[in-house]
């Protein structure tokens, strides 16, 4: 479909599609460890399903909430014919202590995707409370900088491929203010996640760092927001999972530190490697400058 929001390709994705496959044999995760935080729910929740249809040896699932985190494996159990070994780990990502504490015990991984997510109710600067203004920072920022921190020195480096760190951000970033009323916590925090992410992939070389707008789904995430379902272009939650097992394939090699949404078509994308490569397309800035 024509894209509905300015795009960086002309074809406009709301499901998942051959290109992105995790049945794909060029995007086989066979014998591979994925670590994802925010695991319980929504997008987490559907990553763990798409990598596990890639052939990823071993899912360690992260998150708050032991119930939803053992429904995600049990759906993984279901789904996945002879899956992966799904390992579960009750933690707050931001809480160091209680990251090192599982860190220290996950051991080598390959990917590792940071879905965890925090959005307060739109509101205004004044009228927000502190701390749950603050609470995307904690969340979206300090979360990603610990997981980071806390897993980067067991990344498995000795692989055939380069180490994936994934961050899931939203493309509400690139709207101005008056397209995204009420949500200054969270974009503020979001924008700051994606400049965190450009930082990891110039001071790692050897691992592969991007973030990702991974769409729009009707998620615990989304109803807090308290968005209006009829106003939002709902995606199908396979297109997240799919995308992502793709952007850790050497294919998405080309968008080190970058913005992507998982709506852009990867044929066309990959179309517009060298440019992409050569300038600074999909990362932060200041609009007007230089």
């Amino acid at each position: 479909m024509a894209p509905p929001l300015p795009s960086a390709t002309a074809t406009w994705h709301k499901s998942t599609y051959a290109a992105i496959s995790p049945h794909r044999p060029e995007l086989s995760e066979k014998g591979r460890t994925v670590v994802i935080t925010g695991a319980g729910t929504g997008v987490g929740r559907q990553t763990a399903l798409s990598f596990a249809h890639a052939g990823a040896a071993r899912l360690v699932l992260l998150g708050r909430t032991a119930s939803t985190l053992e429904e995600t494996a049990s759906l993984v159990t279901a789904h996945a014919s002879g899956g992966p070994i799904v390992d579960v780990y009750v933690v707050d990502t931001t809480d160091a202590a209680d990251l090192e504490r599982v860190g220290a015990t996950v051991g080598a991984w390959d990917v590792l995707v940071l879905s965890a997510v925090y959005a307060p109710a739109n509101s205004t600067i004044v009228s927000t409370g502190i701390d749950e203004w603050w609470q995307s920072f904690e969340t979206n920022v300090k979360g990603t900088f610990l997981a980071i921190k806390t897993f980067l020195p067991t990344a498995n480096r000795s692989g055939s491929r380069e180490p994936a760190v994934l961050a899931l951000t939203s493309g509400t970033v690139a709207l101005p203010p008056v397209a995204a009323p009420g949500m200054s916590s969270y974009n503020a925090s979001k924008i700051a996640q994606v400049r965190l992410i450009e930082y990891l992939a110039a001071e790692e070389p050897g691992v592969f760092a991007a973030a990702v707008h991974p769409g729009m789904y009707d998620t615990p995430l989304l109803a807090r927001m308290e968005q209006p379902l009829e106003q939002v272009p709902l995606d199908d939650i396979k297109l997240a999972g799919d995308f992502l097992v793709w952007m850790a394939s050497p294919e998405a090699a080309f968008l080190r530190g970058r913005l992507v949404w998982a709506n852009w078509d990867v044929d066309e994308l990959k179309q517009q490697a060298e440019s992409i490569q050569a300038g600074v397309a999909h990362t932060s800035g200041v609009v007007g400058w230089p």
